[in-house]
């Protein structure tokens, strides 16, 4: 299949309800945003390696959210980057242990979702020459334990890219080094990231929600930006 297939076919998933905005997202959305925003300017503001990248932010139902088996495939489609193309992802080629087929199935991830309250989608923008990836899952699992310090019920936290927990990662390993630290990203859990940053653009908690992720829109062919990169994230809270 052509990577342009795998995209009309993801964009045609349904999500997993299309109900709208229950009573109690749109209570919690009303009275933590603002709160919520702030731990993250606070976070990013003090953190030198973060500088770089613009920082969007959004809340969106979790049973909205795109999500199926199949969109796992993405993580073995050649695309591009500032370096040229490449196979695939590198955890996914690598057998790194945060990436499939090691990631939870897209069905108990559903049952997680059916338990949250709220799904919080973290965007980090910027340029692939300057802004890194690995700055991203530390920044993110900041976050997590600072929603955490504040009784926020975090039930998983999904990070962008293959896991960067261990720097050298983990292919010549049978299981996890870090199981408790291991951050899965949204695509390897079957996530349809470019929905989730448009269901989130509709509840935004900063001045500008999550934007629509052009790499996944143009994944390999001439028209992606290789330059411009949005690693985006998620939280879900209970």
């Amino acid at each position: 299949m052509k990577v342009a297939d795998y995209i009309k076919k993801a964009e045609r998933i349904a999500p997993l309800s299309n109900e709208m905005p229950g009573t109690a997202f749109a209570d919690f959305y009303e009275h933590h945003r603002r709160r919520i925003g702030d731990i993250l300017l606070a976070l990013k503001e003090g953190d030198t390696k973060m500088q770089g990248f613009i920082l969007r932010a959004g809340m969106m139902p979790p049973g909205d959210s795109v999500i199926d088996e199949g969109i796992k495939h993405f993580c073995r489609i050649p695309y591009r980057t500032v370096d040229g193309p490449i196979a695939s992802c590198p955890g996914a080629l690598r057998n790194w242990k945060g990436c499939p087929p090691h990631a939870p199935a897209a069905v108990k991830t559903i049952d997680l979702l059916s338990k949250a309250r709220s799904f919080l989608i973290v965007q980090l923008e910027g340029s692939e020459s300057v802004t890194r990836q690995s700055h991203v899952h530390p920044f993110i699992a900041r976050a997590t334990k600072a929603l955490r310090e504040r009784e926020y019920a975090v039930l998983e936290t999904y990070a962008s890219g293959p896991c960067r927990v261990c720097p050298r990662g983990c292919g010549e390993d049978q299981e996890c080094r870090q199981p408790d630290w291991r951050l899965f990203a949204l695509e390897a859990c079957g996530f349809w990231v470019n929905s989730l940053c448009k269901k989130a653009a509709e509840f935004p908690i900063l001045e500008d929600g999550p934007q629509e992720v052009r790499w996944i829109n143009d994944w390999g062919l001439a028209t992606q930006d290789t330059e411009s990169v949005r690693y985006v994230t998620g939280i879900l809270i209970g």
